[in-house]
């Protein structure tokens, strides 16, 4: 027994069946430890996409996904796949290799302080200081990492502490906790709900975590209320939930006298609050302590698990589902407004394809094959649009960076996620923009026979930046690409490419694409020339 290899057997035992990697002498004992006790190794072309890989991990499974990755340029190269998991709630452990201590100081090989550069964008940073720490180490990483709000951590293992020989050390038991919501609020937020008439729910990534997530449909029901979801709550209410709204959220919060957050965040992406009326009560609960004060505070805020509070104040609800029909009704119709709009538009049979009947007839492929599927979004406009028309339906059966944004996700997510669920179908929606960071990950893919679709909306430009610029400036600048042939690029690296130029030829490619999935065990990709719309102007988000 080694260090390296007290790491694969305490992996193991946590329920961690892949490690996210790219190779590299600090670590290599690690692998050896993962091969003796059933851990997978799966190796990427850059430490990014490996703990990209290691996030989708974790929301897709449940349990914190691990990434190892080698000293200096090795942690580097992951610094911003953590500060994604960081800002979305992952709970992700990132396992990285230092110089033997010995060396500490003397200028050997890839020496850095890693753990200056991590602290700021994890829950705990830290270095295992001997062999015999690592169960201990460990056991408080994924602790930490599942504890509260979830989150990514850094350990540091130093080459001589994985290479050093140990007892066989037993793991170590894990345990986090996430507080339960106390009766008192649950019942203040009732009796405020009770007295309204506009209501809107909102739920978001929390509840993903939550070990009450098997109830929301019941809880949303029983509630009555208009929802909205976001992050990782997309899905929770599968396809066609009648209280689910997707269209008229402005509209909704805008017009509210009851507005809940429940595990959301009023960042960019509610428009820092303001997109809630002033005289609405506002509802604020969710696991961490700092995000409810930002912004705007809640006249009721409440640090704990979201759906614990909403589960108890379902079983206070004595109403039927008519109490807010009225209001429900009023927002279906500027619902039913939007969708025709959309989907008249989506109709086109311009050429180049307009993006919204490319997300259109993406949907109805997607509608076509059933409920295990994975849809995952990695790009800017493109990827906005599609939100429109695909619909998850199950939590974690929609990823996206999350609030930062970051490009790059999409082929280590599609991997992680199908290694993760064999069983499901997974689709990436790529901008031809985002695609030129991780594209490459296609040969990890091909290498690994985990097969998965991708479709680029090829606009030729990063159109969700240039849209902006061409008012402000009348001119673009550093926002043109080209129709570059990605399929080829595919097809090189051992895959299936397809290069789609009219609208009927998109759901035939989508078929043929699936086919080569099924019979092939490879990767496929289609490359949808697109044109413009309007349907997005103005969306750019600071």
């Amino acid at each position: 027994m080694t260090g390296g290899r007290l790491v694969g057997k305490i992996l193991s035992k946590y329920g961690v069946r892949y490690l996210h990697t790219l190779s590299g002498g600090h670590i290599m004992e690690i692998y050896e430890g993962c091969a003796d006790y059933g851990v997978k190794v799966i190796d990427y072309r850059h430490e990014q996409a490996a703990v990209f890989a290691a996030d989708a991990s974790s929301r897709v499974s449940g349990v914190p996904g691990v990434a190892a990755v080698t000293a200096g340029p090795g942690v580097m190269n992951a610094v911003t796949s953590v500060a994604n998991a960081w800002r979305a709630n992952s709970p992700l452990i990132v396992i990285g290799g230092q110089a033997p201590t010995f060396l500490r100081g003397k200028g050997a090989l890839q020496e850095m302080d890693h753990i200056s550069v991590m602290k700021p964008i994890t829950k705990w940073a830290a270095q295992v200081p001997r062999t015999e720490d690592i169960p201990e180490y460990l056991a408080k990483a994924f602790s930490i990492a599942m504890d509260g709000n979830p989150g990514p951590v850094y350990l540091e293992m130093p080459m001589d502490i994985l290479f050093s020989p140990c007892d066989d050390l037993s793991p170590l038991e894990y345990y986090y906790k996430r507080p339960e919501c106390p009766k008192s609020t649950a019942y203040s937020i009732f009796e405020k709900l009770k007295e309204c008439k506009k209501p809107v729910l909102l739920l978001g990534s929390e509840i993903a975590w939550s070990k009450y997530k098997g109830t929301v449909k019941q809880i949303c029901k029983t509630l009555g209320v208009p929802v909205f979801l976001n992050g990782l709550a997309r899905g929770a209410l599968g396809k066609d939930f009648p209280l689910l709204f997707r269209f008229c959220r402005k509209q909704a919060l805008s017009e509210a006298d009851f507005v809940l957050l429940a595990g959301v965040p009023l960042d960019f992406r509610l428009d820092y609050g303001r997109q809630i009326n002033e005289s609405a009560l506002l509802v604020r609960v969710g696991l961490d302590p700092e995000e409810l004060k930002r912004n705007k505070p809640g006249d009721i805020s409440q640090v704990c698990d979201p759906l614990s509070c909403l589960i108890q104040v379902s079983e206070l609800c004595d109403w039927g589902p008519e109490k807010f029909s009225k209001w429900v009704e009023e927002l279906s119709y500027h619902e039913r407004q939007r969708v025709e709009k959309v989907y008249h538009e989506a109709s086109s049979n311009s050429v180049p394809i307009n993006p919204l009947r490319l997300c259109k007839d993406l949907a109805e492929f997607v509608d076509s094959l059933g409920e295990k599927v994975i849809i995952i979004g990695d790009g800017g406009d493109i990827v906005g649009s599609a939100a429109y028309f695909l619909k998850p339906t199950w939590i974690g059966g929609w990823l996206d960076p999350g609030p930062f944004g970051t490009l790059g996700v999409g082929v280590p997510f599609a991997i992680a996620s199908k290694l993760e669920k064999p069983d499901h179908t997974v689709i990436v929606v790529f901008g031809d923009g985002a695609f030129g960071f991780n594209g490459f990950e296609y040969d990890t893919a091909v290498r690994f026979k985990v097969p998965f679709l991708g479709v680029i909306g090829n606009d030729a430009g990063w159109t969700q930046i240039k849209r902006a610029q061409v008012p402000m400036y009348g001119r673009a600048i550093a926002t043109t690409l080209d129709f570059s042939r990605y399929d080829k690029v595919v097809e090189a690296l051992g895959g299936y490419g397809e290069y789609v130029q009219y609208p009927d030829e998109i759901k035939p490619a989508l078929g043929r694409a699936l086919q080569y999935m099924t019979e092939e065990s490879k990767p496929a990709l289609l490359n949808v020339k697109i044109g413009e719309t309007e349907f997005r102007k103005g969306s750019i988000s600071m």
